[in-house]
Order: C-alpha cells, then structure tokens, then sequence
C-alpha cells in the first residue's frame, strides 16, 4: 500500500516512532517533510537524510497551525500522505494534587487532542481536492491501544487519545458523505506499548507502580512495531485498501475488540465505521 505514498509529511518527526517513520519512507524513496520542535533534531536529520524536508514548529502553539499548514501546503501542493504523530505524556494522580499542576494537563490535551483535530480541519480538505483529482491520498492519525484499554497511569493522555479516535471515526463517517472522496483514506494508528521517549519521565514510577520490573508490562522496541506496522499497511484490508485502523499487540486486540462490539450498533444505525 505504500505504492500510493509519495509525498509524505509526519508531524512530530524528531522522536520515537515518528523519527524511525520518517527513515523508513526516506529509505523507499518517497519525498519526506518532517517536523517538530526541536530545530537542533531536524536540522541533523536533514544531514542524515539528504533530500528530506525540514519544517519547525510547535503543534501546541495553536494560534500558529493555520499559518504553518498552509505554508507547507503551499510549498508541496501535492501532498498526497500525512502522519499526524506528536504527542506527550504525564503519568499522575488526581487524588494526589500535587502530582501534576493545571497548565500540564492543559498542555497535555492541547497536544494530544485540540491540536490534531486542528490539523486535522486544514488538512483533510486537501487531501480531499486531491482525491478528487485522482490522486490517492492518506491520513494517518496516531491514538494509542490506550485511547480503547485506559489504564490509571496516564489520566488526561487516555481521554486525549479516546477523543482522537472518536475524531477520526469521525471524520471517516464524513468522507463517506464527501463527494469524490473514494480515493481517499483515513487510518488510525494504534501501537501498543512501544520503547520511546514518550515516558521516559514517569517510566520507572509506573514501573514500580506495577510491584516492579519482574511484575511490569514491558515496553515492544521500536524496531519491532516499525516492522511489524509497515507489515501491517502492505497487507489490504477487507475491500482491497489500505486498512481502516492499523494496530499490533495489545493496540490489534483492542481494535478488534472494540468492532466486535460496537460494529453492530453503528449498522442498525446506517453508518459505516
């Protein structure tokens, strides 16, 4: 499936899964643009990579996504992939007021869940126009096995995830309303729990939370899930597509899960999900 990719934008390109992302479609050849907000990070992967395409900025700095979408539209009109994938994460207790503060668990759901769905309103259009033209385009969401399986540790990263995937049922429910939306896919992607950056600051704290290393759920390295999801996205889905939720472990589980489920009611209701 990734045939159809060739000019593809990852947002939240300096770390984790979305850094080794952008390597793996430099590697095939595709054009890549990466951002983040670390111009340090960028600017080395642009020495690493040659012929990527760098782009800084802070998806948190909500009133600056308009500007900085549409300058990237503007300089790659033909923008055919995008990879909505940064994201941060605390670990805290609300019966423990001191273990977080205000301006964090705002911060939090501004990044995981206020910004994509602003991402999400600028981009999708022109993907869409795209489609239309006969171009087959892709957006690509990153929740989490977390956003279906919430667990006590992560609060506010949880409910930011859950939302994000209900914006991108969402917004699939929507396409199929659009007119010459046909050629045109929205995924979510749900890793489980990967070995990133992402917890670094809390990660020995949940472990013991856990009754310690021997009792943790342990971390899937990073080289494993990258293999194991673009395994995943060369594998078509029932109708011959790209398939409509990409998962591994326990993000795979949930995803299934989550269908057997709630599949049943959305088809009484007429909807396709």
């Amino acid at each position: 499936m990734t045939s159809r990719m060739n000019t593809v934008l990852i947002i939240g390109a300096t770390a984790g899964i979305g850094l080794a992302f952008t390597h793996r479609f430099h590697a095939m050849g595709k054009k890549v643009i990466a951002t983040g907000r670390n111009e340090r990070k960028l600017n080395r992967m642009a020495q690493e990579l040659p012929g990527l395409e760098t782009r800084q900025f802070d998806i948190s700095d909500l009133a600056a996504i308009p500007a900085n979408i549409n300058g990237l539209l503007k300089d790659f009109p033909s923008l055919d992939t995008v990879f909505i994938m940064a994201g941060i994460q605390q670990s805290f207790n609300f019966f423990d007021a001191s273990s977080t503060t205000p301006e964090k668990i705002a911060k939090e759901i501004t990044t995981d869940l206020t910004a994509p769905a602003l991402l999400m309103r600028l981009i999708a259009p022109h993907l869409l126009q795209l489609a239309g033209k006969g171009t087959q385009t892709t957006l690509f969401v990153t929740t989490s096995a977390l956003a279906y399986t919430p667990i006590s540790f992560y609060p506010t990263y949880c409910a930011s995830k859950a939302g994000l995937q209900a914006l991108v049922k969402i917004l699939r429910q929507q396409l199929l309303l659009a007119p010459n939306g046909a050629n045109m896919r929205i995924v979510d992607i749900v890793p489980p729990y990967v070995d990133t950056g992402l917890d670094k600051d809390h990660r020995e704290f949940t472990i013991t939370s856990q009754g310690g290393a021997e009792k943790a759920f342990p971390p899937m390295p990073l080289d494993e899930y990258v293999d194991k999801f673009f395994d995943s996205l060369e594998k078509p889905g029932p109708d011959g597509n790209i398939k409509k939720e990409i998962g591994a472990a326990a993000g795979e589980t949930a995803v299934e899960a989550w269908h057997a489920s709630f599949d049943g009611i959305y088809e009484a209701m007429g909807f396709q999900i």
